[in-house]
């Protein structure tokens, strides 16, 4: 009678994917299957888009500080805020 109920115990679990059995993963039984192209290349294009995404956001900040420190200093009243073009006089 234990034995039956083991055997009846390791068939649920090996349904269920818990452990492995001759027809399963290292069994013998079936060969592995490749993953497919998807599953591979998901997680690298994923980190793409969250590194462009964080480059564009730095981007967006550093245009937005230039910006918050130009209206600044014009809210203070100053007429010469605009930064100056060196490039233009070095000929």
């Amino acid at each position: 009678m234990p034995g039956r109920i083991t055997d009846e115990l390791r068939r649920i679990t090996r349904e269920q994917g818990g452990v492995p059995g001759p027809g399963g993963p290292g069994g013998g039984g079936e060969p592995a299957r490749p993953e497919p192209a998807g599953k591979r290349y998901g997680p690298l294009i994923a980190l793409a888009v969250v590194v462009l995404l964080a480059g564009v956001g730095w981007i967006l900040v550093q245009r937005l500080t230039a910006m918050s420190r130009m209206e600044d200093c014009a809210m203070s009243g100053r007429k010469n805020c605009a930064p100056i073009d060196t490039g233009s006089l070095e000929k």
